[in-house]
């Protein structure tokens, strides 16, 4: 555990950041339960807590992205949704007094789906901001207009120098 984190607000920013994001996965699940049987608010609401008290917990050990490490995007990943399923399933205890009072169909269902989302938050957060091609540059050198070679497509592959 390293507590000399809890001066940083660069680590505080980004655990805090974390922590919603893991909150809002969790409570989806709820919500979505609760539209097929009655899931009291108070349940969504504590597993959302549990889950921001488990995630500021996790971050503790460690944030690849406060600390300036650069994990390949899989492995990034695949930490994030395996701390979000076990968040989960821990948010998903509360207020169980014993195994046996747990339901653990539910409970495992939605730290799945929670898992699903974080991965699904993941993969749209990669996704480039603007998706439409860039114009190519114009330039002109003594009036006479000039491209960018470098802003330009690469040329077919099929076609030949007697076809350009």
């Amino acid at each position: 555990m390293k507590l000399s984190l809890l001066a940083s607000s660069i680590w505080w920013k980004d655990a805090l950041v974390r922590a919603l994001y893991t909150a809002v996965a969790i409570a989806l699940p709820y919500l979505g339960g609760s539209l097929l049987v009655d899931v009291p608010w108070i349940t969504i609401g504590s597993a959302a807590l549990v889950g921001i008290i488990a995630s500021l917990a996790t971050s503790l050990a460690g944030l690849p992205e406060a600390q300036g490490v650069d994990l390949p995007w899989w492995l990034a990943a695949l930490e994030r949704v395996v701390k979000t399923f076990f968040q989960a399933l821990a948010a998903g205890l509360v207020g169980a007094l014993l195994v046996t009072d747990v339901d653990w169909l539910f409970i495992l269902q939605a730290s799945l789906l929670s898992a699903g989302v974080s991965l699904l938050r993941l993969i749209l957060a990669t996704l480039p901001h603007d998706p439409t091609p860039q114009a190519a540059a114009i330039e002109y050198v003594d009036g006479v207009e000039v491209h960018n070679a470098s802003s330009l497509p690469p040329a077919p592959k099929h076609l030949g120098a007697h076809n350009v």
